[in-house]
C-alpha cells in the first residue's frame, strides 16, 4: 500500500521469474535433481526443462544456481525474506519511487541479517552468500527472458503462450 499502483507492477513483473526460481528451491532435490509439485508423482527433472524449450545456456546455470541455493540449508523464513528483498529491488525498469523501494528492502535486509544472526550463530557469511545468488538471479532472468524472446517468435510455441505469460514475459522487460 506504500507503492504506487504503477510501482506495484514494475516490481512484480521484472521480478516474476526470479521469485519462480528462489520458490523453486524449497521443492528442488539434490538427490535427483528435480523439482517436486505435491508429490512423488509429480515430478519435474532438468530434462524437462529444455522440452519446454529453453536451452543450455539457461538450464546449466539454472541447476548450478538451484544446487548452490539448496546446499545454504535455508530455514523457509529465509527463502521468504531473500524473495522479498528480490521483489522490492529499486533497480528494476520502470520503478518511479526508487527511494521508498530501497527504504523497504533495507528493511527486509536488516530482518534478514536478525534472522541470520539468532539461528545461524558462526553463519556469518550466510548473507553474503544469499545477497550473491540474487546477483546469480540477474543474470538467469537475462537469459531467460532472451530465451522467452526467442521462443516466443517460433509459430509452433507462440500459440501456447497465455495471455498473462505475454504479459509479465513481454519484451519490455528484461
Amino acid at each position: 500500500r506504500e507503492l504506487t499502483a504503477e510501482d506495484q507492477i514494475a516490481l512484480l513483473k521484472s521480478s516474476a521469474i526470479e521469485i519462480i526460481m528462489l520458490r523453486s528451491n524449497q521443492s528442488f532435490s539434490l538427490e535427483d535433481m528435480s523439482w517436486s509439485c505435491g508429490g512423488p508423482d509429480f515430478k519435474y527433472c532438468v530434462n524437462d526443462v529444455t522440452k519446454a524449450g529453453h536451452t543450455l545456456e539457461l538450464l546449466e546455470p539454472l541447476v548450478k544456481f538451484q544446487v548452490g541455493l539448496k546446499k545454504l540449508n535455508l530455514h523457509e523464513e529465509e527463502h521468504v525474506l531473500l524473495m522479498a528483498i528480490c521483489l522490492l529491488s529499486p533497480d528494476r525498469p520502470g520503478v518511479q519511487d526508487h527511494a521508498r523501494i530501497e527504504q523497504l528492502q533495507d528493511c527486509l535486509s536488516e530482518a534478514l541479517q536478525a534472522y541470520i544472526r539468532v539461528n545461524h550463530p558462526g553463519g556469518r557469511l550466510l548473507y553474503a552468500k544469499m545477497i550473491q545468488k540474487l546477483a546469480d538471479l540477474r543474470s538467469l532472468n537475462e537469459e531467460h527472458s532472451k530465451q522467452y524472446r526467442s521462443l516466443s517468435f517460433q509459430p509452433e510455441h507462440s500459440m501456447q503462450l497465455t495471455p498473462l505469460v505475454l504479459e509479465v514475459f513481454g519484451s519490455e522487460v528484461s
